[in-house]
């Protein structure tokens, strides 16, 4: 092999390693919330995106249409793309008469902004941003740029079987440090995270997190890949008619190990979201795969059925192991919880006066909880910095532009997985590949039905974890490797 092609495996290994480890330090800094992590979360994967790309470029140049993305990753790269770019043009200055058109609230918010400067001595501009705080929607920018690198690198990068079970293995390790840091912390019944009390949540793990919901909806979306792991196991321990004591034998024989760790992670995992008790968590899980379930080929309902039989059972058995009290005793809602489904209508009906408001380009990324004052008129004594509803506070900070832009290319892109994992098209990659893709969209839609009631797309670990599970599912394939399927 000629030392210029040599040198590329390596350096595409030297880019995982560092990718793994900050994926797996994401949930770390309370989440990635905090701003010292800022710097980390954008700068990494958009130099991990740049490097990738550069190393497939080199490495295909001298080949005619080796590499072939796929249409999934294509449509979601698409998405991010318009995306950001709709945020990048909330911050471009206009001219009153032109901001106008466009926004006139905006307008109006810049207009009062600047007579009031005047009063203070101060000459404001003439020409004004969509966004009423550029600041914060240049954060936001960046960080949906930092999604966009991370989902792409893992679309150039994760094109192989190892790779992509190397991811879900430190999604579970991760997972499992902060099962084990979180029950720690309760156990001590000190509730503190790296020394900082929370003096916000009691009595319920988070693990590194702040919010037990934020916390278990991470469990979520990585439980998929442990139970991935699993089935790899099974597969792998032999031949699809050989009978479950021999492939128990084999298990035990050859992958202890292995399938002890997948285990773990699935016990884990479930602990976990149990001890945090999210309701709404365990009820996006329970969707997640009752959903991808009804797509998997065959006896669909008798699997369907089999699978929730099986989840009740563990469910019911870590319940009564791990204790009523400590796990499910708040599922039971209180009467303001039963008024305001658990506050969140209060914040969802703001997101959608704003988004009336601000209709057409929306108030600017991130500048939610400068604009839900204007229109949150419930629960006065506590402002609400999030919608709890992604979409919703999507809607009301990107306008229906953003919105759609997102919807469409979200469930485009999903579709078309769900086509490449179960359809006709799927004879053309491995088990393993499709048993990923399986995995993936099991995650993708827990996030999208828990996004209908929490706001977990702004606790940053939580998107970019979910982003780098998309990207590998989508992943190139290479026409080379279609040839030799059980690599792909």
């Amino acid at each position: 092999m000629p030392t210029s092609v040599r040198w590329i495996p390596i350096a595409e290994r030297g880019c995982l390693v560092v990718f793994f480890a900050w994926l797996a330090a994401l949930p770390l800094p309370f989440g990635s919330v905090v701003e010292g992590a800022r710097l980390p979360l954008i700068a990494v994967p958009l130099a991990l995106c740049t490097i990738a790309a550069l190393l497939r470029y080199y490495a295909t140049r001298d080949r005619t249409n080796t590499a072939q993305p796929t249409r999934a990753w294509l449509i979601w790269a698409l998405g991010g793309f318009l995306f950001v770019l709709v945020g990048a043009a909330q911050l471009v200055p206009l001219p009153s008469s032109v901001l106008r058109i466009v926004s006139p609230e905006s307008d109006v918010i810049w207009a009062r902004a600047s007579a009031v400067a005047a009063l203070a001595g101060v000459r404001g501009g003439t020409a004004h941003p969509v966004t009423i705080d550029p600041a914060a929607t240049k954060l936001e920018v960046l960080r949906m740029m930092a999604l966009l690198g991370t989902f792409l690198f893992c679309a150039l990068q994760m094109r192989h079987h190892v790779r992509r079970m190397l991811l879900a293995a430190v999604l579970c390790l991760a997972a499992l440090f902060e099962t084990l840091y979180g029950v720690r912390e309760a156990v001590m019944q000190r509730y503190a995270i790296w020394g900082w009390v929370n003096r916000l949540i009691f009595n319920r793990v988070t693990g590194t997190f702040v919010n037990p919901n934020h916390f278990a909806h991470y469990i979520a979306i990585v439980l998929p890949m442990a139970v991935f792991l699993i089935a790899l196991a099974w597969h792998d321990a032999g031949p699809p008619r050989v009978k479950v004591v021999r492939r128990l034998a084999a298990l035990v024989e050859h992958q202890l190990f292995f399938v002890g760790f997948a285990v773990l992670s699935i016990i884990a995992c479930l602990s976990a979201m149990l001890l945090a008790s999210s309701r709404g968590a365990l009820l996006a899980l329970a969707a997640g795969f009752l959903g991808c379930g009804a797509l998997l080929p065959g006896r669909r309902v008798l699997r369907v059925t089999l699978a929730a039989a099986a989840g009740a059972v563990v469910l019911t058995a870590l319940i009564f192991f791990l204790g009523i009290g400590r796990t499910v005793g708040r599922f039971t809602p209180s009467a303001g919880e039963r008024e305001t489904f658990g506050g969140r209508r209060v914040g969802i009906t703001a997101a959608a006066r704003v988004w009336e408001r601000f209709s057409l380009l929306g108030s600017g990324l991130g500048t939610f909880s400068r604009v839900v004052s204007m229109e949150q008129r419930e629960d006065l004594d506590r402002l609400y910095n999030h919608a709890h509803n992604d979409y919703m506070e999507f809607a009301a900070t990107s306008g229906t532009l953003g919105i759609v832009i997102a919807l469409v290319t979200l469930l485009g892109g999903t579709i078309t997985l769900v086509r490449m994992t179960f359809g006709a098209a799927s004879k053309e990659l491995s088990w393993r590949r499709r048993a990923y893709q399986a995995a993936a969209l099991t995650s993708i839609f827990i996030a999208m039905v828990h996004a209908l009631v929490d706001f977990n797309f702004f606790i940053p670990a939580n998107p970019a974890t979910l982003a780098a599970i998309a990207g590998a599912a989508v992943a190139t394939v290479d026409h080379d490797l279609r040839a030799r399927r059980a690599s792909v």
